[in-house]
């Protein structure tokens, strides 16, 4: 144990007396910790009634805090130790359910994942206990969906959960804004991401035979294949990266071809644009171009809707096809917020 000085706090005090306790399977009495246990050993002129009470204090302060120290008799009544109940002491083993270890490791990875995130190499180290010799272990990876076990839920999100664990097929019915119609699908779930407080499903759609995503608020009914669970539907492809799919803004959404945008923006909101999409390979800042930002679009109607909700603070620099396509946008808005002047007969 570390020697005594006389600036040794109360927690480190304490902390000695936790440490001697537990190096002793049977109890001690009061002139041994006295001895052995760094701050109760007369300093200054301190006489013992006063450490005595040091240690009371100590005693009754740990036990407070959950610390099981017992009274107990040596050889007599007279005598009495102390003893540090270690089966109290330590918490109790514990196991955690498939779902449970499953949830963990996409949290875990997730935070992994992060770039800049101090701990990533700490997490990656837990990541690596969490999947061994577990359920996971084959995907932990791998694609993983991002699960999110927060104070938000609703019938779509547990049931699209559910085919996720269980790699099951979904049927629904799904309202789609592009086409404003409704349509049956069937769909083999890849992942489901949360995105400023809505949720999305990545999933295969066997009708359009192409990786899509859907919004969980427009799905209109939903029925997911429960027949033996403990056989999967589908496999997900190795090389789909959930990653791709974090941080996705409404125009990344379509599976169009990306068009090459050039916007600029003020000051202010440029920094913005930085720390948000700098982690982005599809969105670069050119050094030599103030307050530019270039990025891939993929759904020019999306990408222009957002450039209205700015104010005026965006503007569009290339390429001139998606400039015509906001001034169109811009009159649209004002035909339709525009005055009528009444019509009497």
């Amino acid at each position: 144990m570390m020697e005594m000085t006389e600036k040794t706090n109360k927690d480190l005090r304490q902390l000695n007396l936790i440490a001697y306790l537990l190096n002793h399977r049977f109890p001690v009495t009061w002139d041994e910790i006295r001895q052995k246990v760094p701050g109760y050993q007369p300093v200054g002129g301190v006489d013992e009634k006063s450490i005595l009470r040091k240690f009371e204090r100590d005693k009754e302060e740990l036990r407070d805090q959950g610390v099981p120290i017992d009274t107990v008799p040596i050889d007599s009544e007279v005598l009495m130790g102390y003893r540090l109940d270690r089966s109290r002491f330590y918490l109790p083993r514990f196991s955690f359910t498939d779902e449970e270890i499953w949830a963990l490791v996409v949290a875990v990875r997730r935070l992994a994942e992060m770039k800049g995130f101090s701990m990533a190499r700490e997490a990656k180290s837990v990541l690596r206990k969490l999947v061994f010799d577990s359920p996971c272990g084959e995907e932990a990876d791998g694609s993983l969906a991002f699960f999110y076990s927060g104070h938000y839920s609703s019938p779509e999100l547990e049931t699209v959960a559910d085919a996720l664990m269980f790699k099951k097929r979904l049927k629904m019915t799904y309202y789609s804004l592009h086409s404003d119609s409704v349509s049956d699908r069937e769909v083999h779930p890849y992942a489901l991401v949360q995105r400023r407080g809505r949720w999305y499903m990545v999933a295969w759609c066997c009708l359009r035979k192409e990786l899509r995503q859907f919004r969980l608020e427009r799905i209109k009914s939903l029925q997911m294949n429960r027949n033996d669970l403990d056989t999967p539907d589908y496999t997900i492809p190795n090389d789909f990266s959930l990653k791709d799919y974090m941080g996705q803004e409404t125009w990344d959404y379509s599976n169009a071809r990306p068009t090459n945008v050039e916007v600029k923006m003020p000051g202010a909101q440029y920094q913005q644009a930085r720390a948000r999409w700098s982690d982005r390979d599809d969105v670069t800042f050119p050094s030599k171009r103030r307050n530019v930002v270039i990025m891939k679009v993929r759904d020019d109607a999306a990408f222009c809707r957002w450039v209205l909700s700015q104010q005026g603070d965006v503007e569009i620099l290339s390429p001139r096809r998606l400039r015509r396509e906001m001034r169109a946008l811009i009159n649209r808005v004002i035909d339709r917020h525009a005055p009528r002047e009444e019509v009497t007969s």
